[in-house]
């Protein structure tokens, strides 16, 4: 199965719901700071990010926020990752077993955690996550420019 959400899309969907820095975004996603650096640097070049200052005085720091191209984008992807879902609490049913469960989330595991983040799923799918093995987005067919990461 492959799902056609690139990384990039969603870290564009996560900025857009308010994780604006790189440290933010490397919780959210499980993944190494240097990798999610990388992804945030080609989205500058493609002009879909910017990097301000946010506060004031010695409260200032540096975030990541949208353009208007990065917005349009952004809402494309939340629509997608809202699609995911309901993908996936369509496959699940109260009576399955937790290998089955695991089973079915399986081929989302990258994704889970934005979804759960971001309302769309269930926090406790995440304890489920957990037991399973952790499928990195670089070993998943994620590289970056338009591929998709999961199949």
């Amino acid at each position: 199965m492959r799902i056609e959400l690139s990384f990039k899309d969603a870290v564009l969907a996560a900025i857009a719901n308010g994780i604006d820095t790189i440290e933010e975004l490397s919780k959210v996603f499980m993944v190494r700071e240097e990798f999610v650096k990388k992804i945030i640097d080609e989205l500058k070049s493609e002009g879909l990010i910017e990097e301000v200052e946010k506060g004031f005085w010695i409260f200032k720091r540096r975030v990541l926020r949208l353009t208007s191209k990065g917005l349009r984008v952004a809402d494309r992807a939340i629509v997608r990752l809202k699609e995911i879902a309901d993908e996936i609490k369509g496959k699940i049913r109260k009576e399955m077993t937790h290998d089955e469960l695991r089973d079915v989330l399986e081929p989302y595991t990258p994704i889970i955690p934005l979804l759960v983040y971001l309302n769309l799923l269930d926090l406790l799918l995440l304890d489920i996550l957990f037991t399973m093995p952790l499928i990195v987005w670089w070993d998943a067919d994620f590289i970056g420019g338009d591929e998709t990461y999961l199949e």
